[in-house]
């Protein structure tokens, strides 16, 4: 089964979703009933601000506005920021056993969506769109002054993305995650572990416990 995954922009201080959010979700109904495929939406986003939902239940609610059958949408409402929206879509995945994901954001966000699924093993299942493109409108986002600074954390700083990315539930996962070159060091360093390839299931358990607690360093 395929899934779109829509990333959350809002709301702050009230349930409606913020100009780039509503563009966003304006892009995500269109390609799905543009689609002639049977796929899922899995609208990512927890509470922010003020607001008293999640903003994968107010997206929820305009999609379904915008013609999305609410059988198609699956809500992810527990994300509070870009890494955990892709940690928590995996455990999605994991769970609905999904083979395919089509993911849609807006042009300046997208880098760190492309990169997070590198790091968790998405890559190969994933595909992306932009939004700026399906609609047919560039989409501005106050973000991009930032987005420099946060692809540098996630690609040198892996304080700044694993201790959220340690909410993954599959160890499969989770043992391909910390394989990786740019994660061998950190561990040997932090830990001592030279060979995560060579820990128990116990011992992987142990080491994401203690990565969940670690102080996340900002980039």
């Amino acid at each position: 089964m395929k899934a779109i995954v829509v990333f959350g922009c809002g709301p702050q201080n009230s349930n409606e979703l913020t100009p780039v959010g509503k563009l966003v979700i304006e892009a995500t109904a269109k390609f799905f009933c543009q689609s002639s495929e049977e796929m899922m939406i899995i609208p990512t986003g927890g509470k922010t601000g003020q607001s008293l939902f999640s903003e994968a239940e107010v997206m929820e609610e305009e999609l379904i506005r915008l013609g999305v059958p609410k059988k198609r949408i699956v809500l992810e409402p527990n994300a509070t920021n870009t890494i955990e929206n892709l940690a928590f879509v995996a455990n999605v995945v994991d769970k609905m056993g999904l083979d395919y994901l089509i993911h849609i954001t807006n042009r300046v966000h997208m880098p760190q969506v492309k990169e997070l699924c590198k790091l968790i093993e998405l890559e190969k299942i994933s595909s992306y769109e932009i939004a700026d493109e399906i609609i047919k409108c560039e989409i501005e986002d106050v973000r991009a002054e930032n987005i420099d600074r946060w692809m540098r954390g996630l690609r040198e700083i892996p304080l700044y993305w694993l201790p959220q990315i340690a909410q993954i539930e599959n160890p499969k996962r989770w043992k391909y995650i910390l394989c990786q070159p740019r994660i061998r060091d950190f561990l040997k360093e932090m830990y001592g572990i030279a060979y995560p390839e060579k820990l128990s299931q116990d011992q992987l358990l142990k080491l994401q416990e203690e990565i969940k607690k670690e102080k996340r360093i900002m980039p």
